[in-house]
This record gives structure tokens, C-alpha cells and sequence, in this order.
């Protein structure tokens, strides 16, 4: 009996693990992203992954409308196997630009004003760009965002348990206007 209940929880967490995954890649794009691509990977040589779609996950320190879209700054921080943010910041590799170039539905840079927003981003290479840390101007990479997962890190982290209490934590994708998923 107890074997059964054991492999029934087993069963019901790879469930739940997969359809969050399903959330953070969306169906369109699927195929085509290389999960294989890291972070290191893009910023010690960028031009050779120009184009590819890829996954990169972090905390927002910045969101700011520009003309062109918007650029949010994040600081990098690996990803664990349900393709959350992992929360360890001291593992960061550095920071990346996203921006979302959507003329029609333009994310709005309040999403991000709390400083605990943790994003998971499907983004296409462009290469690198420059940002001002304090003093300094530094190169780092940027991605051009398909899919956007916005998780609410306070909520998590609070032990709120939902799908029956089996553990797992509690994330939102932002939904746009009208609830609508938020892709670009």
C-alpha cells in the first residue's frame, strides 16, 4: 500500500513539473529551443549563437520603456529542472538584457518594480550589448524575448501549497491585458 501511494506522489510531481515546464515553453516554440545553450555559452562567444532561441532565467534589476520596446536587466541565476530561478544569486554568472520589441502589447515595466521578480525568458541571441554597473559600462548578452514567465517569488517562498497540498510552489505566468497569455 504504501509503495503504491509512494509511486501515485512520484507520478503526480512529474506531472506537475511538466505541465509548469509546458507553461515556460510554449507549445510554438517547443522545437526549436536549444536546451543545451547557456549562459556562459552566449557570453564568451555570442556571435556563434546569434539566432538560436534559448532559456535563461534570473532576478529583474531593471525594466525601462524605450522607444524601441522594453529592456529589462536581469541578473542571471541557473535555472533548476522545473525551469524556476533557483534563488541562489551567488551562482550568477553575471547579468543579460532581454527586450521585448512588441509594438502592439509592450510589457509594462510596473510588472517588474517588485524587487523579488524572478523571470524565466524563451529569448532569441542578438549578441551583446552594453550596461552601466555603477561606474563601470560592461558588455553582457542580449535576448530578444518569444516567452516571458513572471514568478512571484514572495508566493513561493511563502509555503503556500496548492494541487492538493503535494508541495509544489505556487507561480503565475503574466497573462497581458485581459488575461491573455503574454507572448511576443
Amino acid at each position: 500500500m504504501k509503495r503504491t501511494s509512494l509511486s501515485l506522489s512520484i507520478a503526480l510531481l512529474c506531472l506537475v513539473a511538466s505541465a509548469c515546464q509546458k507553461d515556460v515553453i510554449p507549445d510554438r516554440l517547443e522545437g526549436r529551443v536549444d536546451r543545451d545553450l547557456r549562459y556562459s555559452d552566449i557570453k564568451n562567444n555570442p556571435e556563434t549563437y546569434r539566432g538560436k532561441l534559448m532559456l535563461a532565467g534570473g532576478k529583474v534589476l531593471s525594466a525601462k520603456r524605450r522607444q524601441g520596446g522594453t529592456l529589462i536587466e536581469v541578473l542571471q541565476i541557473p535555472l533548476s529542472e522545473d525551469l524556476i530561478p533557483t534563488g541562489r544569486d551567488t551562482e550568477s554568472k553575471g547579468r543579460f538584457v532581454i527586450i521585448d520589441r512588441n509594438n502592439d502589447q509592450v510589457s509594462d515595466p510596473a510588472v517588474f518594480e517588485d524587487e523579488k521578480k524572478r523571470v524565466t525568458v524563451v529569448g532569441e541571441v542578438l549578441g551583446m550589448t552594453t550596461v552601466q554597473i555603477d561606474d563601470v559600462q560592461q558588455q553582457v548578452p542580449q535576448l530578444a524575448v518569444k516567452h516571458l514567465t513572471v514568478w512571484d517569488w514572495d508566493r513561493m517562498n511563502s509555503g503556500y501549497r496548492p494541487y492538493g497540498g503535494y508541495g509544489y510552489p505556487y507561480v503565475w505566468g503574466y497573462r497581458g491585458y485581459y488575461g491573455y497569455p503574454y507572448y511576443w
